[in-house]
């Protein structure tokens, strides 16, 4: 829809795609995934939106990024502002990929997990999880990612700016 400024027959121009990260994901053929939730956007209030298509949606999406996390070996998964879905997401994702690994004799241990967002929590990650007298201690989400192997990271800063930096050293 970014990339052909439209859907559907509906024109919908994207003067900014040339910095839009799915428009971009896109061309690159780069994986990116959405956890869909019915109920938490305005949209889902709209008479003609569909729990059915949206599910389907979702499932497909899934899988495809159970199957990303398969491949993730010596890769780096980054999360940017979503303290709820994307740890969950991810780790039934890393959990169906483990087992489809093991199964096939694969390894799937050594990977980067980043997470971005705007809560305090200065803290090593790599030491485990801080002490309950450390803000850090809070970042269930950390806490969370910290526990499905790899190394975790987190990076404290405004999403936007976050994405601003990304996209520059990515430049």
């Amino acid at each position: 829809m970014i990339d052909n400024e439209e859907i559907c027959d509906i024109k919908i121009p994207h003067p900014h795609k040339s910095i839009s990260v799915l428009g971009n994901a896109y061309k690159l053929n780069i994986s990116v995934s959405i956890g869909v939730t019915i109920g938490q956007n305005i949209h889902h209030t709209h008479p003609e939106f569909s729990g059915e298509a949206t599910g389907k949606v979702g499932d497909i999406d899934f899988l495809k990024f159970v199957d990303t996390i398969y491949n993730l070996e010596n890769g780096t998964y980054v999360s940017i502002g979503s303290a709820i879905l994307s740890p969950q997401i991810f780790e039934k994702a890393l959990s169906m990929a483990k087992n489809i690994a093991k199964q096939e004799n694969k390894k799937l241990e050594n990977y980067d997990i980043f997470v971005n967002d705007i809560q305090e929590g200065k803290w090593d990650w790599s030491k485990g999880e801080p002490p309950k007298d450390n803000p850090a201690y809070y970042l269930r989400f950390m806490k969370t990612f910290s526990r499905m192997g790899g190394t975790s990271e987190y990076i404290q800063m405004d999403n936007r700016t976050f994405l601003h930096n990304l996209y520059h050293l990515l430049k």
